[in-house]
């Protein structure tokens, strides 16, 4: 599954997402909020899959909502 502005990687029962727009402090856009609803689905939908660890790349989780980009 590639997502644009999400890194998913799972090993066994550990699902680790990272947002991955640092330029931007992993600010939240209308792409990176679908990625992060599709990620969670599958993540629901698998039984195996007992922690989720989310984080943000570079030197900030995230900064919130990306104000520049919009709603969309």
């Amino acid at each position: 599954m590639p997502f644009q502005h999400l890194l998913y990687r799972r090993e066994n029962a550990v699902c680790r997402l990272t947002l991955n727009r640092p330029e931007k402090l992993n600010a939240l856009d209308a792409i990176m909020m679908s990625e992060l609803r599709e990620a969670f689905e599958t993540i629901e939908a698998n039984p195996e899959i007992r922690v989720v660890i989310l984080t943000g790349a570079g030197r900030a989780f995230s900064a919130g909502f990306d104000i520049e980009r919009g709603p969309d």
